[in-house]
């Protein structure tokens, strides 16, 4: 009894060992058939295909990041904003690099509150010029460094230009680098756009020009006063803007390059007028804005016929719907013609408005010395309502028929003496209203008038950056042609293609 238990126990043993070996060999099968599967993955075409493309987008992010090195050291940037913000225009380009005198720009701004914008425009100053660096004062650091150029408190974030060479200085306040405008809705400010380079090149044109002009604008007979946006423009392309009474004065300054005339409500003397025609006959330049009121003065109107210019009476009606704005068909949209006034506007595209304007003409009996080239025209299709209280806007008897000019640019070269007048036929061309919007030429247009009279095409501003939504400017005839287009034209031929593929799967 005893052996067979004996037996027994042996046996179990022997069958567990037994066991055990098997499942060893299960174990080790089945490593060598993972081991197996792992060699057979690193061999497949998806192992391949995995690998390949991890490689290749290691050595696309290495070639990335040395790329992003090199940039980064060399200061290589791309200017990809609409208007070229933080590119510097030709104008400033041609301009900077003829500068000869030792220039430094000082960024006054407090450490860590710098603008980018303003950071990264006057940087490309030097870049330029060699003549020019731009360098960095905390006004808190150095609290009385720009006194020795600037009487007045500094504001944060402002530019300070000095030329060495001659020790001339201009100070540029940080919001006049900001161009803004009043909602008259809500009576809050808002920003419209920027003007970093137009104010520093301003300025370097201020420290580096010994014979800036002089603007005298005529008052004591109703004159309209100049605009914010006029007197702002006028500074920034260095225009000296002064006033003068001709009533009571003597002579016109010999300092005066450009004498303004806008609009007069009451008559000149006729002193007045000889003292005008005296300083115009010496080589003076002029620009005269009229409009249907001032026709009816008598001695003002001599003076435009001694030049070669009338007015035609009444006021100016347009009958062609291109060339009025909106439904108010005596807010013009004239015609340019070929001048180098206007050349910029016309490549352009850009439109301006000339609201309650009269008709110029050209007079026959001009002297042989004279010269008249039209700037602004109206249509064809223009008449002169010389019943201006009349409520019937259509052409009734006694209108004068069109076209009329709306601007006029006189010379006359006599004694060696050139004399340069631009006549334009509405003063509302320069109303704050129409200069201030970007949408329209009317500014541009009057900075281009001072500098062709004042012979400072070298002074032509450079234009603000608009930060604001641009609105397309269309006639009231391209307003109607495309109304009935989209709602008409196009509904049509989508409803008509549908169907004609209908009727034609239904014969199918």
């Amino acid at each position: 009894m005893k052996d067979q238990i004996t037996d027994n126990k042996t046996n179990e043993t022997i069958d567990n060992l037994t066991e055990n070996v098997a499942d060893d060999k299960e174990a080790i099968g089945t490593k060598a058939s993972i081991a197996d599967k792992i060699k057979a993955s690193f061999k497949s075409r998806k192992f391949r295909g995995g690998a390949y493309a991890t490689a290749v987008s290691a050595v696309v992010i290495i070639i990335i990041l040395v790329l992003n090195i090199i940039v980064t050291e060399l200061d290589l940037k791309v200017d990809i904003s609409k208007e070229g913000t933080f590119t510097l225009t030709d104008v400033t380009k041609d301009y900077v690099k003829n500068i000869k005198d030792d220039i430094t720009i000082y960024y006054l701004a407090q450490t860590g509150q710098e603008d980018k914008t303003t950071t990264e425009i006057i940087q490309k100053y030097p870049q330029l010029s060699g003549h020019i660096k731009v360098e960095y004062k905390d006004p808190v650091l150095y609290p009385s460094f720009a006194q020795k150029y600037y009487s007045d408190a500094i504001t944060n974030n402002s530019v300070l230009v000095v030329n060495s060479s001659n020790d001339r200085a201009k100070y540029i306040p940080a919001g006049d680098m900001i161009v803004s405008e009043v909602d008259y809705n809500t009576y809050q400010s808002y920003q419209t756009g920027i003007d970093v380079e137009g104010q520093v090149t301003s300025a370097l044109q201020y420290v580096t020009t010994e014979d800036l002009p002089v603007m005298y604008t005529v008052t004591g007979h109703g004159e309209a006063e100049l605009g914010t946006t006029i007197t702002t423009s006028l500074g920034k392309i260095n225009v000296t803007s002064q006033s003068i009474n001709t009533l009571t004065s003597e002579s016109i300054p010999e300092d005066c390059s450009v004498l303004l005339i806008n609009a007069p409500q009451k008559d000149y003397s006729p002193d007045e007028v000889t003292m005008i025609k005296e300083y115009l006959s010496k080589g003076g330049d002029a620009l005269i804005y009229t409009d249907y009121n001032t026709s009816s003065l008598e001695n003002f109107a001599s003076l435009l016929d001694y030049y070669g210019v009338s007015q035609v009476t009444g006021l100016v009606v347009e009958g062609s719907r291109n060339h009025y704005m909106g439904q108010y068909m005596t807010y013009l949209v004239p015609d340019y013609s070929t001048h180098e006034i206007t050349t910029d506007l016309k490549s352009d595209g850009t439109y301006v408005v000339a609201p309650l304007s009269s008709g110029l003409q050209t007079l026959d009996t001009a002297r042989s010395t004279i010269t008249t080239a039209p700037i602004l025209v109206t249509s064809d299709e223009a008449y002169s309502k010389t019943d201006i209280n009349s409520t019937n806007s259509s052409k009734e008897d006694g209108d004068i028929d069109g076209p009329f000019n709306l601007g006029i640019a006189v010379t006359e070269t006599y004694n060696e003496a050139e004399t340069k007048l631009v006549v334009y036929g509405s003063s509302a061309l320069i109303d704050e209203s129409m200069v201030s919007s970007s949408s329209l030429g009317n500014l541009d247009l009057f900075l281009n008038s001072v500098n062709y009279v004042t012979d400072k095409a070298d002074t032509l501003a450079v234009r603000t950056v608009s930060t604001e939504q641009q609105y397309l400017n269309v006639t009231a005839a391209q307003a109607n042609l495309w109304s009935v287009l989209m709602v008409i034209v196009l509904p049509v031929i989508v409803l008509g293609t549908g169907g004609f593929v209908v009727l034609r799967r239904r014969k199918k």
